[in-house]
């Protein structure tokens, strides 16, 4: 999925998938001028064998998901940083519709803290962290 195109529901092309985790995609946008949107799983409709489609607008996702923050591959499935261990589903399959920072040799925390990319809450427990996300976001 990293690196596949992603396309809101009124068919624009916001950028590619950068990471994931079992929450967030974060797609990212630009080579120059980079825009990252970080997007709740939920707001995913599927994947069309071409496109990861949406089911919101461009203009939600501007207005509500963009973060100028490189993902942390302690927390996301990020290409070539073997750090984080995939825990998330596949994405629906549906119908077919029509440069990263170099990360120094840190340790993986040793107490995982569940924290949100949109409003910088923590959470104690995934339970928890995952309830917020669909009853916030």
């Amino acid at each position: 999925m990293i690196n596949e195109s992603v396309h809101t529901s009124d068919d624009q092309d916001i950028g590619d998938v950068e990471a994931v985790s079992r929450h967030f995609i974060v797609v990212k946008r630009g080579f120059v001028h980079v825009h990252r949107y970080y997007i709740p799983i939920s707001k995913v409709e599927g994947w069309d064998g071409d496109v990861l489609w949406l089911r919101i607008s461009e203009d939600h996702v501007k207005r509500s998901y963009e973060r100028n923050v490189y993902p942390d591959p302690y927390r996301y499935y990020v290409k070539d940083h073997p750090y984080y261990e995939a825990g998330y589903s596949p994405f629906l399959t549906i119908p077919r519709k029509y440069e990263p920072p170099i990360y120094s040799g840190a340790t993986a925390p040793t107490k995982f803290i569940y924290k949100c990319d949109i409003c910088d809450k923590e959470f104690p427990t995934a339970d928890d962290f995952e309830q917020h996300v669909k009853m916030a976001h």
